[in-house]
C-alpha cells in the first residue's frame, strides 16, 4: 500500500534546466563545446557542492578555471534566479494529492539555488510537503542508494510504499533498485494519467 509520494523539485516542481538555459550560456561565454561543459559540470565540481562539501566560491573558482572565463561570468545561482519558476501543474498534482498520502520531495541541490527555491518558489506550499530532502542538508546525491535508503529510514517507511516521481531517468532507475516504486516525468499532464492509471488520483 502506498503511503508516501516523494517528488523531485527541478524539472518536476521548479521549470529550470541546465542544459536549456545554464550550459547554452556557458558555451556562448566560453567558446567550449556543450558535452564538455555539461560533463565537467555534472560528473565533478558540481556534486560536490550538491553534497554541501565544498562551496559556491569553490565551484564558481573551479568552472572559471576549467573554461578559461573570469568568475562573475560564472552566474550558477543569478541564471537559477532569473530563469526558474513553478510548474503549476504539478502544484495542482500535489494539492490534489495532499489529505490523501504523505508528500515530500527528494532533490539534487547546492545551498544557493535550494535557499532561493525554499524562500522565493516554493514558500507559499511548503506547508504540503511532510517530508523535506535537500542533497546539501543530507550530503547524499541521487542515483546513489544511499539517498533513498536515508530518506525511507527518516520516513520509518518500506520503499514499497513510496512513489519517487523524477524527470532524470537515472534517478527513477535509483529508486527502482532500492525497491520504490517510481515515475519517469514527462509533463505534469502525463503525470496526472500515470497516478490515475495506478489508481492514486481520481
Amino acid at each position: 500500500m502506498i503511503k508516501c509520494i516523494l517528488f523531485d523539485i527541478g524539472g518536476v516542481i521548479v521549470d529550470f534546466y541546465n542544459e536549456e538555459d545554464y550550459y547554452p550560456y556557458l558555451v556562448k561565454v566560453s567558446g567550449k563545446p556543450f558535452a564538455r561543459i555539461r560533463r565537467m559540470i555534472n560528473d565533478d565540481i558540481r556534486i560536490d557542492i550538491d553534497k554541501g562539501t565544498k562551496t559556491q566560491r569553490f565551484f564558481d573558482s573551479q568552472v572559471a578555471n576549467q573554461l578559461g572565463i573570469r568568475v562573475e561570468q560564472v552566474r550558477w545561482y543569478d541564471f537559477y534566479k532569473r530563469k526558474s519558476k513553478l510548474i503549476n501543474g504539478t502544484i495542482d498534482v500535489i494539492k490534489r494529492l495532499s489529505g490523501s498520502y504523505k508528500l515530500g520531495y527528494l532533490s539534487n541541490t547546492d545551498r544557493s539555488r535550494y535557499t532561493y527555491t525554499v524562500e522565493k518558489i516554493l514558500k507559499p506550499y511548503l506547508n504540503l510537503f511532510d517530508y523535506r530532502f535537500a542533497s546539501c542538508d543530507i550530503r547524499l546525491r541521487k542515483p546513489d542508494a544511499a539517498v533513498y535508503k536515508y530518506a525511507l529510514h527518516a520516513m520509518s517507511l518500506r520503499a514499497g510504499e513510496v512513489v519517487f516521481i523524477d524527470n532524470q531517468i537515472e534517478n527513477v532507475a535509483g529508486a527502482n533498485r532500492v525497491g520504490m516504486k517510481a515515475i519517469w516525468f514527462r509533463g505534469s499532464r502525463n503525470l496526472e494519467k500515470r497516478l490515475k492509471r495506478m489508481e492514486m488520483l481520481s
